[in-house]
């Protein structure tokens, strides 16, 4: 072993757990190594809309907003499913206490700043809930500044200048050419310098702040074994350049790389059904997972992830999902292969609805699942109609049952439940599913122009169109189980020495129910920063 290959801390993924952990390790003086599997850096986080969802933040302050420990921990409570408190409650005090310090941390050795959005959670009715201030993102950041790092940033799945909360605050899904000749003169601005936004700005500023700091980066070097001594975890084997490289890690190696929603094995065993349009990059095969257990690790949370609904786009060469918003909007529902709703369109986590199994075939309950729009939804949102290029994600019929019969599902039912989804519309209140009753139903991804009801909007006006709603995955949340120090636990309980685990790798302790937008990210990075302080010795 070569003096090169001896580190303090490696860590395997860039991601914004990984690049947080390295930021955090390097500040405290680590010699800190990243191993990156892709070519480039950033993982699903770049892909992503970056928003980040963290409580008692110290920028309410300029909004005149009041949270607190204990409001968020009740809130947190209050959302989670029954039971989990039991096991996940030590993770969910420490995500409280070191969330606000990370974000400070971050500001403080990196260029990355950060701007509040409107979002409310998504439960604000509950106790500890809040209409706004625990939502954020990464402030526009120029990417000219990693020098010949800046094409080494993954690209987003569309090149959009637009950040979270321009998008989000000022509802410009529904109508873009409304609010564009407002926001057109800064995205020109922002193509001009290279400054980018969402998840890529987050990767950019985090990047920036661990090359600054001297974190060593490696890519295209896939991580394929931990190596132990003793019990306690000293180094990985990686391939790199097609040679095997073995790496000394003498204060701990930190796992952050990612799901395994592209390990077809994997899913199958803990998602199984169709898997299609996943958004986030190919190289999430579940490595950090495999290696873990590999050294006695627990494994938890497998069947959690983060499922959403997205639209195909062309990426890489081939199609991946995008998260998508045309099912928030009026004129449009989603049903099942008998042709019923079956979920509230506009909750956050719509995911739960794709992962209730049939108790008779162990099969998904309401896939295939399909959304529903009709001329009214075309007329008023174009923009948001499917994608007619790619094959099989858009029917056109002149009748609601000759639709049915295209898709392959009950025509009476569909027909039915049209019918009386449009005598919700006209009245302004979902009976059935409550869609529009909520502060997150109506003041996120709706249409506030529309009457009388900004989400709601009748299924009557020919023709008839439909699209795939697929189980689509944005990233699995299940893994080695830690503590409230980031530490992975054996199976025996303990904690294995030397191994720390943070983002999607991990057993996530909200799981697939987030308790708000950016319930990945805002973990994500604040679990790396746990990892590498406690690999660095600081409590």
């Amino acid at each position: 072993m070569s003096e090169s290959d001896a580190f303090d801390v490696v860590i395997v993924g860039t991601g914004a757990a990984g690049l947080s952990a390295a930021l955090a390790a390097s500040v405290n003086g680590a010699r800190t190594l990243v191993l990156e599997k892709a070519s480039v850096i950033g993982g699903t986080t770049a892909m992503s809309g970056g928003c980040i969802w963290i409580p008692n933040n110290h920028l309410m302050a300029r909004q005149g907003l009041d949270d607190s420990r204990e409001a968020a921990l009740d809130y947190i409570r209050a959302v989670s499913p029954d039971g989990w408190h039991n096991t996940e409650e030590p993770l969910w005090a420490a995500f409280i206490d070191r969330a606000p310090e990370m974000l400070k941390f971050v500001e403080a050795h990196s260029p990355t700043r950060f701007d509040l959005n409107r979002d409310p959670d998504p439960y604000a009715e509950l106790k500890g809930g809040m209409t706004h201030g625990r939502n954020m993102s990464a402030s526009p950041i120029r990417i000219s500044q990693l020098g010949e790092w800046r094409d080494k940033v993954r690209a987003p799945t569309a090149d959009m200048r637009i950040n979270y909360g321009e998008v989000i605050d000022n509802s410009f899904f529904a109508n873009p050419k409304r609010h564009m000749p407002r926001l057109l003169p800064r995205l020109i601005w922002r193509k001009l310098i290279g400054a980018h936004t969402r998840g890529r700005a987050l990767t950019i500023g985090l990047l920036k702040g661990c090359l600054d700091h001297g974190v060593e980066i490696w890519t295209e070097t896939s991580a394929t074994r931990l190596l132990t001594r003793d019990g306690r975890v000293t180094g990985l084997e990686a391939e790199r350049n097609g040679q095997a490289v073995t790496l000394a890690a003498a204060k701990g190696v930190i796992l952050a790389s990612g799901g395994f929603e592209w390990n077809k094995e994997m899913m199958a065993e803990h998602f199984p059904g169709p898997v299609e349009w996943t958004a986030s990059p190919r190289t999430n095969t579940g490595d950090g997972q495999r290696m873990a257990a590999d050294v006695g690790a627990e494994l938890d949370h497998m069947d959690q992830a983060l499922v959403m609904g997205v639209t195909p786009v062309m990426y890489e060469g081939q199609v991946t999902g995008q998260p998508a918003a045309d099912y928030f909007l009026p004129h449009c529902m989603i049903v099942n292969r008998h042709g019923r709703r079956f979920v509230n369109e506009k909750q956050m986590n719509i995911g739960l609805a794709f992962a209730e199994m049939d108790p008779d075939t162990g099969r998904p309950a309401h896939l295939p699942a399909w959304r529903i729009y009709d001329s009214q939804f075309a007329k008023r949102y174009p923009h948001a109609m499917p994608n007619g290029s790619i094959p099989g994600n858009r029917f056109q019929a002149d009748t609601l049952a000759k639709l049915a019969t295209m898709i392959d599902i009950d025509a009476d039912g569909l027909v039915e439940t049209a019918h009386r989804f449009s005598g919700f519309a006209r009245a302004g209140v979902d009976d059935e599913f409550g869609r529009g009753a909520s502060t997150w139903d109506r003041n996120r991804g709706g249409d506030p122009t529309h009457q009388p009801s900004p989400t709601l909007g009748t299924i009557e006006q020919p023709p008839f169109y439909a699209m795939p709603f697929k189980a689509s995955f944005l990233g699995t949340k299940g893994g080695p189980r830690t503590n409230e120090r980031a530490q992975v636990l054996h199976r025996n309980g303990e904690a294995i020495g030397g191994l720390y685990a943070a983002g999607n790798v991990m057993a996530n302790a909200f799981g697939s129910k987030g308790v708000g937008a950016g319930t990945t990210l805002g973990p994500c990075l604040t679990w790396g920063y746990i990892a590498a302080l406690s690999a660095v010795g600081i409590e």
